[in-house]
């Protein structure tokens, strides 16, 4: 029988759970073309969010365009990608795509190709040189197609962080704001997982894209809702799961999304038909070992004193880090050096800054830090 979980993909109606406010606050925010930035760790179900919403909304009218900036490395891969993925989600026929190019792009000159998949597979090059000169004509493109059809877009773009790693990252995120901040019938959400990069894009005074719309700090689901999931589940595959072992598992990984639901199918695959405490172990330590290598190679690239602040994170220190009997005991040099310290494991994306404490991004690497990294 196939396992109820999902992890590592956008999870799919079935799999999804809860987040019944902000899909109600998307939705709202894309129907009303209000800018949406939504910011939170890796693996919290942004991905999954704004793909449900999308399916939600979308209609002949309303056109939604995802663009994932994963493996988008230069400004020029951007233009292709982009208008690529505007006119394939806004002509429905392949010769609708040709002409779309030709009539919204005049001054580019833009040649299409298409795949071994007419529907799927069309690829937009241009001469770079015209590019260079035309840009608004792409980064325009949504807003002129919208207003020549009769239709509103949505452009969803998933790891917009990406953008910073270009060559002239100030430029080109001065020339997207320049065009965007216009559109009146297009409205954009950006969304990413690195959350120092994506709160310095947005809320920093100085940079392009500060007020360029609603921020949403995306929150963990509630362990109410992650026992009602989880015993849901099982007892759809004709397994049966405690509450009490349900709730053991959210708060083992501290309601993170993706390690919920890699856990959950863990001790599924242990459990024949009732969950026992010992599959609850297994699983643990099967969880753990899955991640080991790369949890050795981030610890072995720290410096002794953040190797050393993160065992005062272990040992349950998240407050008064800088205090003279905590930087004496945990050898962390000077009150000055705890904030490089912390700067330096924020951008390894190794522990994240709450209101008043420091705390562990990844649960997982927590547990296995406890297990393996303490004395």
């Amino acid at each position: 029988m196939q396992s109820p979980f999902l992890f590592g993909k956008t999870v799919s109606v079935n799999g999804f759970t809860n987040r019944t406010q902000d899909i109600i606050r998307l939705k709202a925010n894309f129907l009303n073309k209000i800018n949406s930035i939504i910011i939170s760790p890796r693996r919290w179900g942004k991905s999954s969010l704004v793909k449900k919403v999308a399916e939600e909304i979308k209609t002949r009218q309303v056109k939604v365009v995802m663009i994932d900036m994963l493996r988008i490395r230069n400004e020029e891969d951007f233009y292709k990608a982009y208008a690529s993925a505007v006119i394939k989600t806004t002509s429905g026929k392949i010769n609708e795509w040709v002409e779309t190019g030709k009539q919204f792009l005049k001054n580019i000159a833009p040649k299409i190709s298409i795949g071994t998949d007419p529907m799927q597979d069309i690829e937009i090059s241009f001469d770079w040189k015209s590019v260079e000169k035309n840009y608004r004509e792409i980064l325009n493109l949504p807003e002129k197609i919208a207003a020549a059809k009769g239709i509103s877009i949505i452009v969803c773009l998933d790891e917009f962080q990406n953008l910073a790693t270009f060559k002239e990252p100030e430029l080109f995120q001065k020339r997207l704001r320049s065009e965007w901040q216009h559109h009146q019938l297009v409205t954009y959400c950006l969304y990413g997982s690195q959350q120092h990069m994506m709160t310095e894009l947005f809320v920093k005074q100085s940079k392009a894209f500060y007020k360029f719309g609603e921020i949403i700090y995306l929150q963990k689901i509630s362990r109410t809702n992650w026992i009602k999931y989880i015993t849901e589940q099982f007892a759809i595959t004709k397994k049966s799961i405690t509450e009490q072992f349900a709730n053991e598992i959210a708060s083992t990984v501290k309601d993170h999304s993706y390690y919920v639901q890699q856990l959950s199918h863990l001790v599924w695959l242990q459990a024949e038909k009732k969950v026992t405490k010992n599959n609850i172990t297994e699983a643990i330590d099967n969880l753990l070992e899955q991640n080991a290598m790369l949890y050795m190679r981030d610890t072995e690239n720290l410096t002794t004193p953040q190797f050393n602040f993160l065992k005062a994170l272990a040992d349950g220190i998240t407050t008064q880090l800088s205090s003279k009997n905590i930087i004496d005991k945990y050898q962390l040099g000077t009150s000055a050096n705890v904030l490089k310290i912390k700067k330096a494991l924020v951008q390894k994306e190794l522990i994240e800054e709450g209101v008043g404490k420091v705390e562990f991004l990844d649960p997982c690497y927590e547990l296995w830090f406890i297990k393996n990294m303490q004395v």
